[in-house]
């Protein structure tokens, strides 16, 4: 039963791996509320029960928390500490696949793509979930036993299998059925191929002049401020915005006490006496170490050289002699206690094993406690006496922050609050917080004013709007300049390679060879260069051409011929390389043009 406990609880995040990450490993049906019937006519949706309502599906609180808090849990899983922004990005990430889940599963029901008891049977045997290869209980010498895994499913002990059959007929094998119904369109053609193999292998040997749009005159890219203004009318929809918010806060940041400090010395200390008294190393990086990443290892960090670790870090090992503790080491993440196993040279390179225990200044809880309480008499004061008056008084630095965004989820001084902008959106002007924490500070807000929904000034975008009319009159002008010197060219008789010889006012590209996917020196990868040499032959002058950053021409001296073995060589790789990444396009415009026309009310802002 272990192992289908196991299953059970990679289902999930397995599908979504197996999938293209877009389909969950559950069906919506019995999962999510069925909307009630007035509410849907009259287009209600209480907030209280409902946190997201995806084409007529009403997604419960209940729900989307547990599809967050696997989220947490993988990552708690992978040794990720869990704050405020991991908390956020959970919560972001478990949107993106709810709504993805809701609308696959109702075009997987449209398309009526259902599974037979065959089918279940068959993936069964023959083409079981990778999870399932990969679990130990079916594994020889740490690789997947057919044998093994047809002995165990042949033989049940009791239904331990009825869940990953209902798994593999409701979820696995549909989501199958559709990912093999969108990938029929992506056809790969026989000139694809050649094209992707050209690209790869084929050399081509040019000189280019490659005008750069900062070749521009400064001057001649001035905005007027009736080009602005202009500019500012005719997309005047692109600056609305919704109710806003105005904030001032005072705040205490969660660092670290003298007392603290001391207090880590003292630790590592004491650590070094019990490893040089003969405790065992690895049992003490078990026991005292904060680095993730090496802690249940006892603290092994392998062989390194010289440039692989910080620079404290390093110099301690390197003089350190085998079979030493070294330490207290301060380094930026900490301090550390490292412990020399053993030294060489390889490749003329010098080289240590070592491993070490990491230890972090925190703040510790009375220090945190502490700080809470200053800022809750404060908050006390600030309600009583006014929020400048009490700051004043106790020489505190207020900041602000202006025209905060409901769906916001950060504080440009305060990093990832959400909290806070909550309090600043449920509470009327003039108001003041209790204590509101993140990860980093206590803090007391004050809200200031209310922005009623409207748009942008233009004052505020006006930057903004001059750099986007700056770079499309870069563009248009350098384009200008590269068609002066295509005139010139024409109107001569000259050949580009004599222009490149005299001219240096642009970028020269001088008897160069490269393939396609590499990229030409200033010019790089442009997909436009690269479409135009793709049909371009020997000795041909090809452009003006659109670069990443300017304008080109080109001259195209030799490419090389393609070698009809290798080709077939590569071929099927090719094809299949081509045949992925069209899949996956394919799938995501498909995904996007789904969330695109889905109607979709989003009452997260009032849980979180």
């Amino acid at each position: 039963m272990g192992l289908m406990t196991s299953i059970r609880q990679r289902m999930t995040i397995v599908l979504w791996a197996l999938l293209f990450l877009f389909v969950l490993s559950m069906s919506i049906g019995g999962l999510v509320g069925g909307a009630n019937i007035i509410d849907q006519i009259a287009g209600r949706v209480d907030p209280n029960k409902v946190i997201a309502r995806i084409n007529g599906k009403d997604i419960s609180p209940e729900y989307f928390n547990n599809l967050v808090n696997q989220q947490i849990n993988q990552a708690k899983a992978n040794g990720q500490q869990i704050n405020d922004m991991q908390y956020e990005r959970a919560r972001t990430s478990a949107w993106n696949n709810l709504v993805q889940e809701v609308l696959v599963n109702a075009e997987i029901e449209k398309l009526e793509l259902k599974a037979t008891d065959e089918e279940v049977l068959y993936h069964l045997k023959e083409n079981p979930p990778q999870f399932i290869k990969d679990n130990p209980t079916f594994q020889t010498d740490a690789k997947f036993d057919k044998q093994k895994y047809l002995t165990a499913l042949s033989s049940p002990q009791g239904d331990e299998w009825a869940p990953i059959e209902d798994w593999m007929r409701n979820s696995y094998i549909p989501n199958f059925k559709l990912t093999q119904y969108l990938n029929q369109s992506s056809f790969v053609s026989d000139n694809d191929i050649l094209n992707e193999y050209i690209k790869r292998n084929t050399k081509y040997t040019i000189d280019a002049i490659h005008v750069t749009y900062d070749k521009v005159t400064p001057s001649k890219l001035e905005i007027t401020e009736n080009e602005l203004l202009t500019e500012y009318e005719i997309n005047l929809e692109e600056y609305k915005h919704d109710e806003l918010r105005n904030i001032s806060f005072v705040s205490w940041k969660k660092v670290a006490s003298k007392e603290d400090s001391s207090k880590i010395g003292s630790l590592a200390n004491d650590i070094i006496k019990k490893a040089k008294n003969g405790q065992i190393f690895s049992d003490l990086a078990k026991e005292y170490s904060k680095d993730p990443g090496s802690q249940q290892n006892g603290g092994d960090l392998g062989w390194f050289s010289k440039g692989q670790m910080v620079k404290p870090f390093e110099e301690a090992a390197f003089k350190g002699k085998k079979g030493t503790i070294v330490g207290p080491v301060e380094s930026r993440f900490g301090t550390h206690i490292i412990k020399i196993r053993d030294k060489k040279t390889e490749n003329e390179k010098e080289m240590v094993l070592a491993s070490h225990i990491l230890l972090k200044t925190e703040a510790s809880a009375t220090t945190l406690s502490n700080l809470r309480r200053t800022a809750t008499l404060y908050s006390y004061d600030a309600q009583d006496s006014g929020f400048v008056a009490s700051a004043n008084k106790q020489g505190l630095n207020i900041k602000s922050e202006k025209k905060i965004n409901m769906s916001a989820s950060r504080l440009r001084e305060l990093g990832s609050f959400r909290s806070a902008i909550r309090f600043s959106f449920f509470n009327e002007v003039g108001l003041i917080s209790d204590v509101l924490e993140n990860d980093q500070y206590f803090t007391v807000l004050h809200v200031d004013s209310i922005i009623n929904p409207g748009y942008t000034s233009f004052s505020d975008v006006k930057n903004q709007i001059e750099n986007k009319l700056k770079k499309e009159k870069q563009r248009s002008l350098s384009k200008d300049m590269v068609e002066e010197v295509m005139i010139d060219m024409n109107a001569n008789d000259k050949e580009l390679e004599s222009i490149i010889k005299k001219q240096t006012r642009y970028t020269n590209i001088d008897n160069e060879t490269k393939s396609l996917s590499e990229g030409f020196t200033s010019i790089g990868r442009a997909n436009y260069v690269t479409g135009a040499l793709l049909n371009a032959n020997k000795d041909e002058l090809v452009g003006p051409v659109e670069t990443n950053n300017g304008w080109a021409i080109i001259h195209v001296k030799n490419i090389s011929n393609i070698d009809s073995s290798e080709f077939a060589v590569q071929r099927e790789t090719i094809k299949n390389n081509i045949t992925t990444r069209m899949q996956n396009q394919n799938l995501q415009a498909w995904l996007d043009e789904l969330k695109e026309n889905a109607e979709i009310i989003d009452n997260r802002n009032y849980f979180y």
